[in-house]
């Protein structure tokens, strides 16, 4: 795979940032860098896609819309081009034109199953953002079959099927997720589903683990809390947000600041 090909395929799995740390000083020099080499050498879709990459970390849009419009019309069988296109058409405001890019996209070929799953995440979002749910979801479980190492991914199916109340499938789609990347975050997602699910008993047996392996324990006994309510357990459920409201005031008291960062 290709430096600007790896780089595309990172940013669609949410690793650029870790990546441009290690590559360069920030994306204003690998800008400059870029611009450079091209004014050397020649425009190519690769610079070009790298260049958007960067203006669109930047949060410049219609610079990156411009380059990879460029590199998709020097490029034009580039799934990753047309995924990073769609970003930040998407971004631009403008989800019908992101859709119809992601659409072509999906009818390109490539032996890279991770290109058209991190399509028909893209396109998930989009539909998201649309309020259309169900086919969101359509394409989380088909990106999910293609590429099963995402954490991300798992969370945003997550919070989909919580919007549909489809609780028991919440539940073990975060199961899988946990046996695919072991991810700590999906364990935490997993008994917020449990709790919503009204599987309170099953969420109070992590729960309690947690708040004595804990340091800071306010988040956990705020999820016990809920569990506590659900089984009407009143009393408790208040002696425990009480307790997570003093630890969240000492936290943001600075005179006795606890430490920021939660187990």
């Amino acid at each position: 795979m290709r430096p600007a090909a790896v780089h595309l395929w990172l940013a669609a799995l949410g690793c650029i940032a870790p990546f441009a740390a290690i590559a360069h000083e920030g994306p204003e020099h690998e800008i400059e860098e870029l611009t450079e080499r091209m004014n050397k050498t020649g425009v190519t879709a690769d610079l070009l896609s790298e260049r958007a990459v960067e203006y669109r970390v930047l949060g410049k849009i219609p610079e990156a819309t411009k380059d990879l419009e460029r590199a998709a019309a020097l490029a034009p069988g580039s799934v990753g081009i047309q995924r990073e296109l769609a970003r930040v058409l998407f971004l631009g405001g403008k989800p019908s034109d992101a859709m119809a890019t992601v659409a072509r996209g999906l009818a390109l070929k490539t032996e890279e199953p991770a290109d058209i799953a991190s399509l028909r995440m893209l396109r998930a979002e989009i539909l998201l953002s649309q309020n259309e749910n169900r086919k969101a979801l359509e394409d989380c479980d088909a990106a999910l079959k293609l590429h099963r190492q995402n954490p991300e991914w798992y969370l945003m199916r997550s919070d989909i099927q919580r919007r549909l109340k489809a609780h028991k499938e919440r539940v073990a789609g975060l199961d899988e997720g946990i046996a695919e990347t072991g991810a700590g975050v999906l364990g935490i997602e997993r008994v917020e589903a449990l709790i919503d699910a009204g599987q309170f008993a099953a969420a109070l047996k992590v729960i309690e683990p947690e708040l004595q392996d804990s340091r800071i324990k306010s988040s956990w006994l705020i999820r016990r809390a809920r569990a506590f309510n659900g089984l009407g357990k009143t009393s408790e459920a208040g002696a425990d947000l009480k307790v997570a409201l003093e630890e969240i005031g000492a936290r943001l008291n600075p005179k006795r600041p606890y430490p920021l960062t939660p187990r």
